[in-house]
C-alpha cells in the first residue's frame, strides 16, 4: 500500500463500496433466488416496524423482542424504501471504523499504521455480509465505541448519556459498567462542572474519611497498589496487636467502609447516577407507550429464555432437552448465568485499567458462556478487536494463525452438522452439540491465549494524560 493511497479516506471508500456491492447482491439474491439473503431478524424488524406506523405495539408481530426505539427508526423501510434499515447499519458500520481510528490515533499510534488494524472492522466481509444483511449489531457497536471514546476524551456527560441509551437499547452492554466505574480513579479525576450537591457529597466524604475512617495516613486509591507505609506511623503502632476479637472485627468494619467510602468518589456516582437517569427515563416512556409486553419481551424475556433452536451455545442441547419442562428449562436458564456473570464480572475488575483490553475479554466471555449465541453475536467484540492486537506478544505466524484458523474451523464443524439438520431433515441435534462443545473449547483456549500474552497498559499516566503506548502519536493530535 503507498503512501499515496493509505489515507483512512480511502479505506472509509472501499469500505463503503464493498457494502453498496452487497447491498446490491442482496436486493438480487431476494428477488430471483430461493435461499434469501436478507436476515429473517431483519423482516421482523421491519415487521414491527409497520405496525408502529399502523399506530400498534412493535409487539404485535411475534418474536420482536428489541427496544421499540429499533421499531421507529426502521419506519422508513415502510415510508421510503425497504433496504432503509440496511443502509443505516451499513453507514453505522463506518461510523464504526471512525471511532476505532480515532482511539487508535489518541493512544499514540500513526494514522497509515493503524489503517491495517481499522481494516479488520471496515473491511471484514463477515462484518459487511452481517450489517447488509439487515442485522442491527453495529449500532449497539456504535454505542459502545463512542460511549469508550467519550470517557477517554473526557466528554464525561455525553459519555454517560450514550451508555445509559445502550442499554436501554440492547442489556448486555451494562457489564461494561464495572471496568468504566473502575477505570474512573485519580488518574482520570472529576468533571469540572459538578452539581452543587456533588460538591457537598465531596466535603462530607472527606469529612469521613479524614475524622472517623483514617489508616494512619497511608492514603491510596482503591484498584490501585497501595504505597509503602507512611513514615509517620511510629514503628510500635504498626506492631500494636489486637488484644481482643471485637477490636479486630471493629477495625475490619473499618478498613471495608474506608474502602467504600473511597471507591464511591462523586465520578463513579455521577456516571451511576447521569447513565440510569437516561436508562430509566426511556424505559418510563416506552412503559408509557406499550405497558408490561414492553418490559417482558425487551428484558424480563431474555433472563428466562429457554432457546431450543440449534445454535452455538453449548447450553442449547440441554434447553432442547428440557424445553417442555418448565421448571427445570427454567432453571437451566437461570443457572447458565452464574459462570458467566461470574467470569464477566472478574475480568471487568482485574482488566479495568486497561479498559478496552477488559471490555474484550468481557465481551468475548459473555458470548462464550451464553445460553444463546449466533454468529451477530461475534461482532459484540470483532469491533473491540483492533483495539487490543496492539498490546499483545503473540505472532501472527504462526500461533496467531493457528488461533485464526481453530475458530474458523470450529464454526466449519458446526455448520457442516446444522446444514445436515436445516436442509437434508437429518437429525444431527446431539451431533451439533458436540460441534458446539469443540467450539466452546477452542474459545475458551483463545481467551486463555489472549490474556497471558498481553501487555497490561494503563489508559491514563499519573498525570491524567492519555499514554501513547503504540508509537509517538500522529503528528498534530495532543491529549
Amino acid at each position: 500500500m503507498s503512501n499515496k493511497w493509505a489515507t483512512f479516506s480511502n479505506l472509509c471508500i472501499a469500505a463503503t463500496l464493498l457494502r453498496v456491492v452487497l447491498l446490491l447482491y442482496g436486493e438480487w439474491q431476494d428477488a430471483y433466488l430461493t435461499v434469501k439473503y436478507t436476515d429473517i431478524d431483519y423482516m421482523v424488524f421491519t415487521d414491527a416496524a409497520r405496525h408502529v406506523t399502523q399506530g400498534e405495539s412493535p409487539y404485535e408481530r411475534a418474536t420482536y423482542r428489541y427496544t421499540p426505539l429499533l421499531a421507529i427508526l426502521l419506519t422508513p423501510n415502510i415510508y421510503w424504501f425497504f433496504s432503509f434499515g440496511k443502509c443505516i447499519f451499513a453507514l453505522t458500520d463506518i461510523v464504526v471504523g471512525y471511532l476505532i481510528h480515532q482511539i487508535l490515533i489518541l493512544r499514540g499510534m500513526p494514522s497509515e499504521k493503524a489503517l491495517w488494524l481499522d481494516s479488520l472492522w471496515l473491511l471484514n466481509p463477515m462484518v459487511a455480509n452481517i450489517s447488509t444483511r439487515g442485522n442491527a449489531e453495529s449500532l449497539l457497536a456504535a454505542m459502545v465505541l463512542g460511549t469508550l471514546y467519550l470517557i477517554l476524551t473526557r466528554r464525561f456527560y455525553p459519555a454517560c448519556a450514550l451508555f445509559g441509551l445502550a442499554v436501554h437499547f440492547k442489556i448486555y452492554p451494562i457489564i461494561y459498567a464495572i471496568p468504566l466505574l473502575f477505570l474512573l480513579d485519580k488518574r482520570y479525576g472529576d468533571p469540572v462542572d459538578f452539581p452543587h450537591m456533588m460538591w457537598s457529597y465531596q466535603q462530607a466524604r472527606l469529612y469521613l474519611l479524614q475524622r472517623y475512617l483514617s489508616d494512619g495516613g497511608a492514603k491510596f486509591e482503591i484498584n490501585e497498589p497501595p504505597s509503602s507505609p507512611s513514615p509517620s506511623i511510629s514503628s510500635s503502632s504498626s506492631k500494636e496487636e489486637y488484644t481482643s476479637v471485637s477490636d479486630r472485627v471493629i477495625n475490619q468494619i473499618r478498613n471495608i467502609l474506608r474502602e467504600c467510602m473511597l471507591f464511591f468518589t462523586p465520578s463513579r456516582i455521577l456516571f451511576g447516577a447521569v447513565s440510569a437517569i437516561v436508562f430509566f427515563a426511556l424505559t418510563w416512556f416506552m412503559y408509557q407507550l406499550y405497558g408490561d409486553e414492553f418490559l417482558q419481551h425487551t428484558y424480563l424475556y431474555h433472563v428466562t429464555r429457554k432457546d431450543h433452536r440449534h445454535n452455538f451455545s453449548v447450553w442449547f442441547y440441554q434447553m432442547y432437552l428440557g424445553f417442555d419442562a418448565p421448571v427445570a428449562g427454567k432453571l437451566m436458564g437461570l443457572l447458565a448465568f452464574v459462570p458467566q456473570l461470574a467470569l464477566v464480572a472478574a475480568t471487568g475488575i482485574v482488566f479495568a485499567k486497561d479498559i478496552f483490553f477488559a471490555c474484550f475479554i468481557q465481551t468475548f466471555l459473555f458470548v462464550t458462556f451464553n445460553k444463546v449465541c449466533t454468529s451477530q453475536y461475534f461482532m459484540w467484540y470483532i469491533c473491540l478487536l483492533p483495539l487490543i492486537l496492539p498490546s499483545t506478544i503473540i505472532r501472527f505466524r504462526w500461533k496467531g494463525l493457528v488461533l485464526i484458523a481453530a475458530w474458523a474451523a470450529g464454526q466449519g464443524i458446526w455448520l457442516n452438522y446444522a446444514y445436515h439438520l436445516e436442509f437434508l431433515g437429518e437429525n444431527t441435534f446431539f451431533s451439533i452439540w458436540i460441534a458446539s462443545i469443540i467450539f466452546f473449547i477452542i474459545n475458551c483456549w483463545i481467551v486463555v491465549e489472549l490474556i497471558l500474552n498481553h501487555r497490561f497498559e494503563y489508559v491514563y499516566s499519573t498525570t491524567g494524560r492519555i499514554r501513547w503506548v503504540w508509537g509517538l502519536g500522529e503528528p498534530g493530535v495532543w491529549n
